[in-house]
């Protein structure tokens, strides 16, 4: 196979939850720690609470995925029926503390990575630099800031945007607002689902991180190009296109 870089890439549109930075270890860290810190382990060991919250997890996608529910109705639904399990019913406003406590675990547990960091505002030198994700405005921005990377990118976050990854129409809204073609621009992300797919559709070039979604037992089978980590995506643009 020839390279996937082409002289004609002037765009790059990253992801940020497991692409720029490693999130499923943050993530698994924080959940523990959350659970154990409102004591819901004096009931049910953490591992034994997760496996049942994995299982309802991925159950409640594929009803997503069937379109029978909404992607932001998953986190509450999931956690009151794991806990119902072992006799434990919460209210929308214990579910809500739970996910806050976890994110402000979250939000302590990640650090800039300076390696990423100089390559990102090495290549913004040379492409307009976007960045594509799902989740709260104040959440993801968060985030942002704690790696360093608040001013890098052109930012469009669904909770900002109200259009979510997998649909198209949020990576269209990209092209529009940037005044950008696909056939110019490249999607890195982690998922084949939310990122890869349909930037594909559109005619855009893609890298997949692989990288293991927390509820994920193993990777998705995927022969496009694809890279174990941003660090080797940046070293291959560089190498082929720098």
């Amino acid at each position: 196979m020839g390279s996937i870089f082409e002289k004609n890439e002037k765009n790059l549109i990253f992801d940020l939850d497991n692409t720029l930075y490693d999130f499923s270890t943050i993530w698994k860290k924080s959940n523990k720690l959350v659970y154990e810190y409102l004591e819901y382990d004096k009931v049910a060991s953490y591992e034994e609470f997760f496996k049942h919250y994995k299982a309802i997890n991925n159950m409640l996608v594929d009803e997503v995925l069937k379109g029978n529910m909404k992607v932001k109705e998953i986190r509450n639904k999931r956690l009151k029926l794991t806990l119902e399990k072992f006799g434990i019913i919460l209210t929308e406003e214990d579910c809500n503390i739970y996910y806050e406590k976890q994110f402000d675990f979250i939000i302590e547990s990640i650090k800039p990575n300076e390696e990423v960091n100089l390559w990102l505002s090495r290549l913004s030198k040379k492409y307009k630099m976007i960045l594509l994700t799902n989740g709260k405005s104040c959440e993801q921005r968060k985030k942002l800031a704690k790696l360093g990377l608040e001013n890098l990118f052109k930012l469009y976050i669904s909770g900002e945007t109200h259009i979510s990854k997998p649909k198209v129409e949020a990576f269209i809204n990209v092209l529009e607002k940037e005044n950008i073609v696909a056939s110019e621009t490249m999607m890195i992300g982690d998922s084949l689902h939310h990122d890869i797919n349909p930037a594909n559709k559109l005619g855009m070039k893609t890298c997949l991180v692989e990288r293991k979604w927390h509820f994920d037992d193993e990777l998705v089978n995927y022969t496009g190009y694809k890279v174990k980590n941003i660090i080797q995506f940046f070293t291959e643009l560089e190498a082929n296109k720098l």
